[in-house]
């Protein structure tokens, strides 16, 4: 491992730690096992992530949240097995208000249900992903270079009856990296 990028990451996550309005900034060498576990629950947000390694390990996390925006990033490199559940979902909800009759009920309705997920197990690797949740976008960045079995699920429906799905499922020796968007600008 290069200790260097390993130092220059942590005091990237020490100083990203220091600016957030709610954030968790943490950094693990480990020549044993770890477990760690962290989530977001917000107005219609989630994120979940638990990941564990064992043998010679590096594990660098930061989770910001800010204005209603989480903004999450991890790196784990390990050189013994190293399992992945990350979760992030997000549900926008809006109330019609009719300009007609002060007696109507409001209705209540969906407008947009974005998912993302990534769950897996490998012998050995690293793992790299980056996630934001803001109240217009759901985005993922996601590399993984190693061995194992890793799986994707990620979807997105609006109320306009628009539906967009995606999966992937790699096994063996792999290199992959998968950009996800649902809703925004991009």
């Amino acid at each position: 491992m290069n200790w260097a990028c390993i130092l220059t990451g942590c005091a990237l996550l020490l100083i990203a730690g220091l600016v957030g309005a709610d954030s968790v900034s943490s950094t693990i060498v480990c020549d044993g096992a770890t477990w760690v576990s962290s989530s977001v629950i917000g107005q219609g947000q989630t994120y979940a992530a638990t990941l564990f390694t064992t043998n010679l390990a590096t594990l660098m996390r930061d989770l910001q949240v800010k204005d209603g925006n989480v903004k999450t990033g991890t790196v784990v490199e390990s050189s013994g097995p190293l399992g992945i559940d990350e979760y992030s979902g997000q549900v926008t909800n809006q109330t019609d208000r009719s300009a007609g009759c002060v007696f109507e009920l409001p209705i209540n309705r969906t407008n947009t249900r974005d998912e993302i997920m990534y769950t897996g197990l490998m012998g050995s690797g690293v793992y790299t992903s980056t996630r934001g949740l803001q109240s217009d976008k759901t985005s993922s960045t996601t590399m993984i270079n190693g061995s194992g079995l890793v799986l994707a699920r990620a979807s997105s429906k609006d109320n306009a009856g628009n539906e967009t799905t995606h999966t992937s499922d790699v096994a063996g020796n792999l290199n992959m990296t998968e950009r996800i968007v649902f809703g925004g600008d991009e």
